[in-house]
């Protein structure tokens, strides 16, 4: 059967984790078992989930809001969790703006995250 997409949006590794665990426990309650791909899906966002979704979607708001990001870039930022600004250069060298940022400036936005996540 063919479905019709509503909508779109672009989610963090850990706004899919909380997803499929609500699509799991419902599943659970009806007695119906995950397809393959779907259970694929669960145990990958539950081995790299780095944070909660309310935290991450916390921290794709600030860097959009603070830092003019657009959102794709913001939503690697939280599923790869960088520690040092090197990381962090690697997934933003693609943006003319934010690939001029200072090690400085860098570290500020990953000590920005870290303190987002406590």
């Amino acid at each position: 059967m063919v479905k019709k997409v509503l909508s779109e949006k672009n989610l963090s590794i850990p706004e899919v984790k909380e997803t499929l665990t609500k699509v799991a426990q419902r599943m659970e309650r009806l007695g119906t078992p995950m397809d393959p791909f779907t259970e694929e899906t669960f145990e990958y966002v539950h081995r790299f989930s780095k944070m909660d979704a309310i935290t991450a979607r916390k921290i794709i708001e600030m860097l959009m809001k603070e830092y003019s990001m657009d959102e794709s870039y913001a939503i690697q930022i939280v599923n790869i969790d960088p520690n040092s600004p090197q990381e962090l250069r690697v997934i933003l060298q693609r943006d003319p703006t934010l690939q001029s940022l200072s090690d400085d400036e860098l570290t500020v936005m990953i000590q920005k995250i870290r303190d987002m996540e406590m």
